[in-house]
């Protein structure tokens, strides 16, 4: 939905998506800018609406330009949604590919030029052919978040929430975070919504990859099922 790629837009989206598709409470999950989807539906989506709401290894902080914990968007993934950006252009308008796989050595971070490099090809994969990299420049920018604090949203948890954690280093020469979401950031999610009278679970899996749905889906159905059989009602 080009133009409109702010967290309180796609919120209100799954707002509707709820009463018109689903049309009883539920219970919400989303991986990465999903689970971050899923903390704004756990403080802000219509009363009665969410029963509970998993965080599948979100950026929560990680994914602002100015955060009130840890590290930035600068400071993680952010330099690879920047050439995302830079070399395809809104909606694929500039599109070039092998400009970018140039490009990538020397305008990322090492350790994130390795793992494009590593995964690089001829051809751009389909999953991102379907990306619409204005999507990247949004969170690069900041203006994904402009409107909805993090710190703000999390105290404003109203449903019982769950928080994978999955595998993150910090790098110890520049305090880069390789990950969604370091230790002290996820302890602050966790504190945020205890605050506020909330209740939040946490499940720490260092060795899984971002999408533990994906990489994983026996064990992530199982993590899923043994906390939504805690929840109230």
């Amino acid at each position: 939905t080009p133009g409109r790629y702010t967290l309180d837009n796609m919120g209100n989206d799954l707002v509707r998506f709820l009463d018109g598709a689903i049309g009883r409470p539920a219970i919400v999950s989303g991986l990465s800018s999903g689970g971050v989807l899923s903390a704004w539906l756990s403080a802000y989506a219509k009363p009665g609406q969410v029963i509970g709401a998993l965080y599948e290894d979100p950026p929560l902080f990680t994914s602002q330009v100015n955060p009130a914990c840890g590290q930035s968007i600068r400071q993680a993934i952010g330099p690879m949604f920047a050439l995302w950006s830079k070399y395809l252009g809104d909606q694929w308008s500039i599109g070039d590919w092998d400009g970018m796989v140039a490009a990538a050595p020397r305008e990322l971070p090492p350790v994130l030029a390795a793992i494009f490099s590593a995964v690089a090809s001829a051809e751009p994969p389909q999953n991102l052919k379907e990306y619409d990299p204005e999507w990247a420049r949004a969170f690069w920018t900041g203006t994904v978040a402009a409107s909805c604090d993090h710190a703000r949203m999390l105290a404003s948890v109203k449903v019982p929430v769950l928080l994978t954690h999955h595998f993150r280093k910090v790098d110890d020469a520049t305090g880069d975070l390789l990950g969604a979401l370091s230790d002290t950031q996820a302890a602050r999610v966790r504190a945020l919504i205890e605050s506020a009278g909330g209740t939040v679970g946490y499940q720490s899996f260092p060795t899984m990859g971002h999408s533990m749905h994906g990489q994983d889906p026996r064990l992530f159905a199982d993590t899923l099922t043994r906390w939504a059989a805690t929840l109230p009602g």
